[in-house]
């Protein structure tokens, strides 16, 4: 089998230049090839350099002796820092009453609170309420002249800010114990509330996942105007979430929802102290999203395959093109397109 009979077996057979024609649609045709071509190329090499987001749902394993990191930042409106206090609470009763590590700034007549503090892994509650929630009393005293005429009159009795009248105090003659319900108002704006560590580079991932995905500060820029003595009542339902990028570094954080309501609760001592409590529990579920790269071989039989896919398609629109217009020309010549 000589040099002739290997040449049989050329599956691309060639046709001789000099037989080759040009035509103004195969021109075009190969240009919007080549163009077509370079940008898929193109955006096939970039979402292999970025790499592939990939989610993943499964059961988490809670060890409820770790603790959960809590970043915020809440301004009270109208409140001097002194009368407020922020205190936690979990489901085994365990309480704490003035959290240090919550820096309090007065900033004119509101009050801002921020910092971070640790919670346990288990269901629990942040509230925050007027003073100390344990020294708290509905209702304010006063001593008062019992003559209308000398009411604009400063008391000659200095009381102490929330004085508590003694049950056998008598006031001096002409004055009496004037007894008030207290009115406040927990107004409030909430810059910030995250759960668990803080994403490095959260831009970048808010730009890859989905919408319903970025919860991690669904509370921030909230804010709440309600008459005197409302409660807000915050209900989250935290989802512990993985995220891994491209180095392989690995992020835990809490994504979550929540639900909302006010109201004003009524004791039997009068109306309980209003306050802003964010209630959570934790999610059984935990997501993983995670950054991959698809292996070389995967780049290089996409690239194959838009490479000899739009060929093909374009060779085939150019024969029909061809074909065509020889059709209606050999028809022009002979006269039959009457």
């Amino acid at each position: 089998m000589g040099l002739d009979g290997v040449r049989r077996l050329d599956l691309y057979k060639k046709v001789p230049h000099d037989l080759k024609q040009g035509t103004l649609s195969g021109a075009v045709i190969s240009i919007a090839c080549v163009v077509t071509t370079f940008y898929l190329l193109f955006a096939e090499l970039v979402l292999y350099a970025n790499g592939t987001l990939k989610t993943s749902i499964f059961v988490s394993y809670l060890n409820h002796e770790d603790n959960i990191p809590v970043m915020l930042n809440l301004t009270i409106v109208d409140k001097l820092c002194a009368d407020v206090s922020l205190d936690y609470k979990n489901i085994h009763g365990h309480i704490e009453h003035g959290m240090a590590s919550i820096g309090k700034t007065q900033m004119n007549d509101d009050c801002n609170l921020a910092g971070s503090i640790l919670v346990k892994k288990t269901p629990g509650a942040l509230a925050v309420v007027p003073q100390k929630s344990k020294d708290w009393n509905s209702f304010e005293y006063t001593v008062e002249r019992t003559d209308p005429m000398q009411a604009t009159k400063a008391p000659c009795v200095k009381l102490a800010k929330d004085w508590l009248p003694p049950e056998d105090f008598k006031p001096p003659p002409g004055f009496k114990v004037v007894k008030k319900q207290k009115n406040i108002m927990m107004n409030h704006k909430l810059h910030t509330l995250e759960f668990g560590r803080h994403l490095i580079d959260i831009k970048r991932w808010n730009e890859v996942l989905p919408p319903s995905a970025k919860p991690f500060e669904a509370l921030s820029g909230t804010e709440r105007d309600f008459p005197i003595n409302v409660s807000h009542d915050y209900h989250l339902r935290l989802v512990p979430t993985t995220f891994v990028d491209q180095n392989k570094r690995s992020t835990h954080s809490f994504q979550y929802s929540y639900g909302y309501q006010n109201f004003i609760m009524q004791t039997p001592a009068g109306v309980a102290p209003p306050s802003i409590i964010f209630r959570y529990e934790i999610s059984p579920m935990e997501i993983k999203y995670q950054f991959y790269r698809k292996p070389m071989y995967h780049l290089l039989t996409m690239m194959c395959a838009i490479i000899g896919g739009i060929v093909s398609v374009a060779g085939v629109i150019d024969k029909i093109l061809f074909n065509t217009h020889q059709l209606f020309k050999e028809k022009l010549m002979l006269g039959k397109l009457s």
